[in-house]
């Protein structure tokens, strides 16, 4: 079985609810950290595979299959295909499985996973708030109650009994792992640039106008 890996990493700068990055339209953005791949590795995008996309609220600007959209957005041929997947907040994390999985299997040599998700102009709920129609149907609704994350997490911890400390000590380790990640080999931080974070100009928000032309990075 073929080995996959992972040759490359980009993400766009962290941003806030309403903030200088809501004036990208979430196909723009979303196209950003593919055109930074294609870019600073030198790859013919004509070679990509496959574009696959996790995307939660797929309604709006983040309808109609918002990973083929991007990889266009982002100059690829329209030759190499897209799609999107959605498995909640997984999405993003299961994209990238399904890439590795078709180098795996061997179907395919070079597959792009990643994910989109622009809140503040495709707020959380907006697949269900307008319909038509309720999502899960009677016949799920009569073998679950739904309740909230928040004690969904309870529930978990309830009934395959885990604790406090188990729970503090995972979240340590990932708090730890992700600080040798943001580090040089000598253990220093590393500087405000991060490679793996191209730069974005802010675009003019309506009604809420943000400056164009300012230069955005995230907070160290």
């Amino acid at each position: 079985m073929p080995n996959a890996v992972i040759v490359d990493v980009v993400r766009t700068p962290v941003g806030r609810r309403n903030g200088r990055l809501s004036g990208w339209h979430a196909v723009d953005l979303a196209a950003q950290p593919l055109r930074a791949l294609i870019d600073r590795n030198d790859l013919d995008p004509a070679l990509v595979e496959d574009v696959v996309y996790g995307c939660t609220m797929t309604v709006g600007e983040q309808a109609m299959n918002i990973g083929r959209n991007a990889a266009l957005a982002a100059g690829f041929p329209d030759t190499v295909p897209g799609t999107t997947v959605d498995r909640q907040c997984g999405s993003a994390q299961q994209a990238v499985h399904f890439a590795a999985q078709a180098v795996m299997a061997g179907a395919m040599d070079v597959v792009i996973g990643g994910g989109v998700e622009a809140m503040s102009r495709v707020p959380i709920g907006s697949t269900t708030d307008h319909g038509p129609g309720d999502a899960y149907g009677p016949t799920v609704h009569e073998r679950f109650d739904f309740i909230h994350q928040g004690l969904s997490a309870e529930e978990i911890a309830s009934r395959w009994g885990i604790g406090r400390e188990e729970m503090d000590r995972f979240s340590l380790q990932s708090h730890e792992r992700a600080a040798r990640a943001m580090s040089d080999d000598d253990g220093r931080r590393r500087p405000r640039t991060r490679r793996d974070v191209p730069w974005l100009a802010a675009q003019a928000v309506e009604p809420r106008t943000a400056p164009r032309g300012e230069t955005l990075m995230p907070r160290p």
